[in-house]
């Protein structure tokens, strides 16, 4: 069920992407100005999550996961409706406030429905709701908009999205206010995992949001540019490119499918490992490139593998570390960290293309995700409980 509501907030954020022209020729806006919305709702997650957070310390999890969906959903709504191009601005702005407080919900909610044991799965079976937006919903959403109009597109999440929010209020386990066990759950022994520390453990919840920072970024440094490398770098036909990034998406969901258990079983290796390959991998496409398509293909493939579980096993190390009285915090910490780096991300992309040229993207993207992993491997390990220690509800 988070899956299905991490479906509808992902698909929502990235959707005006592909609709874009037909926005600005139904405003007359230039096509420059249109592709803000994307950026609008990125500052607006990064702006208004921890304030609104901070806000709803109070309110249970499962009300306000309900509450936020809504929003997204009604979001979505008002933005087919928009008569004007301000108001689907606004729709933005309500929508990206929205996701960001959705998001807090979302990180933790997992850690309290499940035992240390089954965080790591929980988490992956959870972001697969984010991999099933990038890979079917909007490819569907933006094919819907070119055969109805972009508003279609918009009515067609919104209405996807009231069914998971009802799906969500009748089915969704509850969970206490500011991320706390459920009432029925009998208490956990005092853990540094179950959230039994006396010590604040924001230090190392602060170490793993840089390492997000310097992975995503290094990430999104030449994924928002992938398409320009692919086809003026690796001389990759244009007509290839959808089936490419196709396969790349298909091989991120798959190893989401396949990291739930390792990421429980060794959270410190799985975590390491998978970062060094992104490294690694990322500074071998060049190489790939000139040694023809299938060595290319290969590469990006097994890439997208590895940094497709970095986010993953980030969020749950993250919830692994953090009390269970700072789970909230945590996560709107996590989820500012993010928005950031797909943000900051972009922004470098552009000045090492103007700078130094669209080749040297993977060098750098290279050089930052190495930086994280340094960090990584110098960051406490963290350890996960027998399970015999756990609570049963």
């Amino acid at each position: 069920m988070l899956a299905s509501a991490v479906f509808v907030s992902m698909t929502t954020e990235f959707l005006p992407g592909g609709l874009i022209p037909d926005i600005a020729s139904s405003f007359g806006r230039p096509v420059a100005e249109v592709g803000q919305l994307v950026t609008v709702f990125a500052a607006t997650v990064i702006l208004a999550t921890a304030p609104l957070a901070a806000a709803t310390r109070r309110v249970p999890r499962k009300v306000l996961a309900v509450i936020a969906l809504s929003a997204i959903s009604a979001a979505s709504a008002l933005a087919a409706l928009a008569p004007t191009f301000e108001l689907l601005v606004v729709s933005r702005v309500v929508g990206g406030a929205a996701h960001g407080l959705f998001w807090v919900v979302a990180a933790a909610y997992a850690a309290d429905l499940v035992p240390p044991t089954q965080l790591g799965r929980a988490t992956a079976i959870t972001a697969a709701g984010g991999s099933l937006a990038s890979i079917l919903g909007i490819p569907v959403g933006n094919a819907l908009g070119q055969a109805l109009g972009w508003r279609a597109a918009f009515v067609a999440i919104a209405a996807v999205g009231v069914v998971v929010v009802v799906v969500l209020g009748l089915l969704l386990p509850p969970v206490g206010a500011a991320g706390g066990p459920r009432p029925s759950a009998r208490p956990r022994p005092k853990t540094p995992e179950t959230g039994g520390a006396t010590r604040s453990t924001m230090p190392a919840v602060l170490l793993l949001c840089g390492i997000i920072l310097f992975v995503v970024i290094g990430q999104t440094t030449i994924g928002t540019y992938s398409v320009v490398w692919l086809t003026d770098v690796a001389m990759l036909p244009k007509q290839a490119v959808p089936l490419y990034l196709l396969a790349t998406g298909v091989a991120a969901l798959v190893a989401l499918a396949l990291v739930g258990r390792l990421a429980d079983a060794f959270p410190n290796a799985t975590l390491a490992v998978a970062t060094a390959g992104v490294a690694a991998l990322v500074a071998c496409f060049p190489l790939a490139a000139a040694a023809g398509l299938t060595p290319l293909i290969a590469v990006a493939i097994t890439q997208a593998m590895c940094f497709a579980v970095v986010p993953i096993l980030l969020q749950a190390r993250i919830m692994r570390v953090a009390a269970a009285d700072q789970r909230v915090a945590a996560a709107t910490l996590q989820t500012t960290a993010f928005n950031v780096a797909i943000g900051g991300g972009a922004v470098i992309g552009g000045l090492v293309v103007s700078g130094f040229g669209v080749s040297s993207l993977p060098w750098v993207s290279a050089l930052l995700t190495a930086a994280g992993l340094c960090a990584l491997l110098l960051a406490p390990s963290v350890r996960v409980p027998p399970a015999e220690a756990h609570y049963v509800s």
